[in-house]
């Protein structure tokens, strides 16, 4: 019988680095520098090797495979601690969650591809491992001031990255504008953020002029939108890490306005439920656990609905001078609207 893709090679990884993602240790381990690089541009410089890590990830260049872009999407197969990613013949990726391990073939085009990488293959094998390690991917932005978070959730269209963008050239620390990861280190909870691109609407040149230049194309989900890197683009500062203290939940207005309402802890937990409810459908009780504890934790910040409209510079401004004003965790309750910038 005749085999194919890494059943026909002894596949040889000399090379390795390691990482530090969103508090979890990784390696890195590959045949080609290109490999190499596109991590570091996915999840940063290297740090030194642990004999114990989180999670390995091991991604072989296969010099006789030939595939070349468009790369088509990915489909994904799983069977109790085994997750099996296609994106074409030549390129796959096997994720043992129990050995919390992967490994992957991919054609020198693929390797070859460093914004593909980032954008895709990184983010999708980390986002599986995120199942089996102790760190909570939630769907929300942060910023941070002084290493204090600010955390901004909403539903598709709320402003999450028009927002996380205008705070950061208010002067804030740019983590994410889409997806936070959470993790424990010494009884606290800290909010992690990869090196990933600023996803924009296209009609976000309205607002930011830097964009005007730039063609939106696109998106990997089929959306038209800008995807760019926001230090180099926008000259704004990014972290990599904060402690949370704020949450705030976004309803994009209309009509230009900035109303903050304080919430409960048990109103804010409801607004996560269909994260919970994700780990309970794939019974990842361990996950599942965890979420709920970090949800738990978020809760007990000073949480707040904001509902706006107008230009996301007016509204990161007066949510800068809120915040500023009520710096103190769990502060004043009721409605705050300051006049129209």
């Amino acid at each position: 019988m005749k085999q194919h893709g890494l059943l026909a090679h002894s596949p040889v990884t000399p090379l390795q680095e390691c990482y530090l993602i969103a508090g979890a240790v990784c390696s890195v381990s590959t045949n080609s520098e290109l490999i190499l690089a596109a991590a570091r541009d996915s999840f940063g410089a290297p740090v030194k090797a642990r004999d114990n890590m989180d999670a390995r990830m091991r991604l072989w260049v296969d010099a006789s495979a030939r595939s070349e872009p468009p790369w088509p999407a990915a489909h994904f197969r799983g069977m109790d601690h085994l997750v099996f990613a296609a994106f074409d013949s030549d390129n796959t990726l096997l994720v043992d969650l129990r050995g919390r391990r992967a490994l992957g073939r991919l054609s020198p085009a693929m390797a070859a591809d460093r914004g593909y990488l980032r954008r895709v293959v990184f983010p999708t094998l980390f986002g599986i491992f995120t199942d089996v390690i102790a760190v909570t991917p939630m769907h929300c932005a942060c910023v941070e001031r002084n290493g204090r978070g600010l955390l901004l959730t909403g539903a598709s269209g709320s402003g999450k990255s028009t927002l996380s963008l205008a705070l950061s050239r208010e002067g804030f620390g740019f983590l994410s504008d889409e997806w936070t990861y959470f993790s424990w280190r010494d009884g606290r909870l800290l909010a992690w953020g990869l090196p990933s691109l600023l996803k924009l609407l296209p009609d976000s040149y309205r607002h930011f002029p830097e964009l005007t230049p730039i063609q939106p194309e696109v998106a990997l989900n089929g959306e038209v939108a800008y995807e760019v890197e926001p230090q180099s683009v926008f000259g704004i500062r990014c972290s990599d890490r904060a402690q949370p203290d704020w949450l705030v939940f976004l309803e994009r207005q209309e009509i230009p306005v900035f109303s903050m309402s304080q919430i409960s802890p048990a109103e804010a937990a409801v607004e996560f439920e269909e994260h919970v409810e994700y780990y309970a459908m794939h019974g990842l009780s361990e996950g599942r656990e965890l979420l709920v504890k970090t949800i738990e934790s978020l809760g007990r910040l000073s949480c707040w609905r904001l509902r706006h409209g107008g230009h996301p510079t007016n509204v990161a401004r007066a949510l800068a001078e809120f915040l500023e004003n009520n710096h103190v965790r769990g502060g004043s309750r009721g409605v705050f609207q300051p006049a129209e910038g």
